[in-house]
């Protein structure tokens, strides 16, 4: 591996956790013309930094009117939890990104109907970084693995549905430094 390590991390103050509420974006994967994803650990294009290891520095790009849908997320809802799985020789990343939408209204229940059973690509924004983080990838697309909908009984309970989206890749859900290309108004 040619990359040379001699340090990781720095010291930061106020480091946060947390997404940006108004800014988590569902695409099909049928729906791209080209996918780009972060460069492997070995072979002729291979990383050089830790960073290229999980950062997609490239736009994705989509066939003609085609896009990511912007879904706007319950604030503080969305959480990103990664863990591995498998052992040795070939160890593999599961990545879940949850997010919860407010309400029961026929759009968001009709999009959870719209992106079940579909490979997709899930891109949110990092609250405190800025980073955009990317489920899916052309080897393995994200999937919806949860769809489901609370209504409580009582008048000031939660009415939401939750979606969790599932993938697994060789690395952490990629950061992805691109565009995003939103689906054009019909």
């Amino acid at each position: 591996m040619p990359i040379n390590v001699e340090e990781i991390g720095t010291a930061a103050a106020e480091v946060t956790g947390g997404f940006t509420h108004g800014e988590v974006y569902v695409a099909f994967l049928s729906d791209f013309d080209a996918i780009v994803e972060p460069k492997d650990k070995d072979g002729l294009d291979a990383a050089t930094t830790l960073e290229e290891l999980v950062t997609i520095s490239a736009d994705h790009t989509f066939k003609v009117g085609k896009g990511f849908i912007k879904v706007k997320a319950i604030q503080e809802s969305i959480k990103l939890e990664t863990a591995q799985i498998g052992l040795k020789p070939q160890p593999v990343m599961e990545n879940k990104l949850t997010f919860k939408m407010l309400g029961s209204k026929a759009d968001i229940l009709g999009f959870k109907r719209f992106i079940k059973g579909e490979d997709i690509i899930v891109i949110a924004k990092e609250f405190g970084t800025g980073q955009l983080r990317q489920i899916g990838s052309p080897r393995y697309a994200g999937s919806v693995s949860e769809g489901s909908g609370l209504i409580d009984g009582v008048i000031e309970g939660e009415n939401t549905s939750t979606f969790v989206i599932q993938d697994k890749q060789m690395y952490d859900a990629a950061i992805y430094t691109g565009e995003i290309t939103l689906q054009p108004a019909p």
